[in-house]
């Protein structure tokens, strides 16, 4: 009767172990997660079609711009770019770590061996395990050990931590992509716009040149004011001051282009160098709507996940910190053999097998441990705050990048509407001066007034292709499979 008791015992200890196993993630994990406040319905300052497909428009959205320089330069940004591989290193990093946490827990096995030598130098000679003596004896002892840390209650935790941490640099990943697709297509709309405004001001000061040159015949022959005069120079050297920032923006362009695909400036192959000198217009990005709804910039904000993922690390300490109060199980055992190798001081070999359950519980450094759980629970709440502040931003984000680009299409508009008048106007003008009804210098004023247009036009259209780049950044350049894989 007192064995099957005793077995029954065991048999409780059993389930009583294995239901700690499986409610210990219940016991340490905090229950809470982070959210996001209320989010708008709708975006204000956009089209409101977003559709089942809106996010399509996300998947490789620099190919919209149609320009195939472009694009070669982001594949070649995402396969070669610096920040991407430093990120994609940061991943393989994080996941050596995750496991490295992991394997703690699984049990450690290492070999032993050890030897003794013992010689009669003076006194008696060593007894013998068959009677007699002798005067020198050796043992050799070898086996294993193995030792093991029962996961009660802190491994939920640290593979909650783990994978949060891989989740973590995934989204560092995919932030860096997003990121790098987005500020190679602005530096080469950058590029295109300082290379059509540099050409626009060169005719400007070619015939402002002119003009200038036209004033100053009149004025020697005294049929001009030598105000007038002055007046044609100052313009003159007003816009020829202006070309060396074009020249400069130009360069910084190029270098930028370079830098982001990890290249040296000045290395470029022939081949894309000659593509970048060629004229080009200012490319543009025509969303006839927002990409998406709101709600799922939780989803596509690699910067909203992870700051999830951060409230998920700190969740994890919390519950280590919790399980530093709980007791603690280890198992150690070892197999160990020992035989005679020199003399006879054993008779025969000796096989002994040990194993030690350990059970530990904290008694008297609770106040350490009370100050660690408060430390951890004050750190999950920061990154409850920090996450909703984070989405916060991304909303503020994307209703400023849709604001510019509706307003900048309006801009755009008006800017093509006055260079098309401006074009108009001239035509008329060079008609009078064709037929002797208009002086050069009023035919040399029109022309530098379409040219005026001209540069606001392109400048609006560098406005609007930073605004288009601007709403894919802010919306997180897709969904996280989206981007293509490095």
């Amino acid at each position: 009767m007192a064995l099957r008791e005793f077995r029954v015992s065991k048999q409780a200890l059993a389930m009583a172990l294995g239901a700690a196993l499986l409610t210990s993630g219940c016991i340490t994990m905090p229950g809470d997660r982070p959210e996001a406040g209320e989010l708008p319905t709708e975006w204000r300052d956009a089209p409101q079609t977003v559709g089942a497909n809106g996010q399509d428009q996300l998947v490789n959205w620099w190919s919209g711009f149609s320009d195939p320089t472009m694009d070669q330069l982001i594949a070649e940004g995402l396969a070669e770019g610096p920040s991407v591989q430093l990120a994609a290193s940061r991943v393989q990093a994080a996941r050596a770590q995750s496991w490295s946490t992991i394997t703690r827990f699984l049990p450690q096995l290492i070999a032993t061996g050890s030897g003794q030598y013992t010689r009669a130098i003076e006194g008696p000679e060593l007894p013998s395990a068959t009677g007699g003596t002798q005067v020198e004896q050796g043992t050799a002892s070898y086996g294993a050990q193995a030792s093991w840390e029962v996961p009660l209650f802190e491994s939920p935790a640290v593979a909650v931590g783990a994978g949060a941490a891989n989740r973590l640099a995934l989204a560092d990943e995919r932030g860096a992509k997003v990121a790098l697709a987005a500020d190679i297509a602005q530096a080469y709309v950058d590029l295109r716009t300082a290379q059509n405004s540099l050409r626009a001001l060169e005719v400007a000061v070619a015939n402002s040149d002119r003009l200038v040159g036209i004033l100053q015949i009149s004025y020697n022959a005294g049929f001009a004011a030598q105000a007038d005069y002055d007046d044609a120079r100052r313009q003159a050297e007003a816009q020829r001051a202006r070309l060396p920032g074009f020249v400069i923006e130009t360069r910084r362009a190029e270098n930028a282009l370079a830098v982001l695909r990890g290249r040296a400036p000045g290395t470029e192959p022939a081949e894309i160098a000659a593509a970048l000198a060629a004229e080009g217009a200012v490319p543009s990005l025509p969303i006839t709507s927002a990409p998406a709804a709101p709600a799922d910039l939780l989803r596509l904000r690699p910067d909203v996940a992870g700051a999830e993922a951060q409230a998920l690390i700190a969740a994890a300490q919390v519950g280590v910190a919790r399980a530093d109060f709980l007791p603690r199980l280890n198992i150690t055992g070892a197999i160990n053999v020992t035989d005679n190798v020199l003399g006879n001081a054993l008779g025969v070999g000796l096989t002994r097998s040990t194993a030690t359950p350990l059970i530990s519980l904290p008694l008297f450094d609770w106040g350490q441990r009370i100050a660690n759980l408060r430390q951890r629970d004050e750190q999950l709440e920061q990154s409850f705050i920090q996450y909703r502040q984070t989405v916060n931003v991304a909303v503020a984000e994307a209703t400023i990048a849709l604001t510019s680009l509706d307003q900048g299409a309006r801009a755009l508009n008006s800017a093509r509407v006055s260079e098309e008048a401006a074009e108009s106007t001239l035509r008329g003008r060079r008609a009078a001066y064709d037929a002797g009804l208009l002086s050069l210098t009023d035919l040399l004023r029109a022309e530098q007034q379409a040219i005026d247009a001209r540069l606001s036009r392109i400048n609006s259209e560098s406005s609007q292709a930073r605004a288009a780049i601007s709403v894919y950044r802010a919306f997180g350049g897709g969904p996280p499979d989206a981007m293509p894989r490095s």
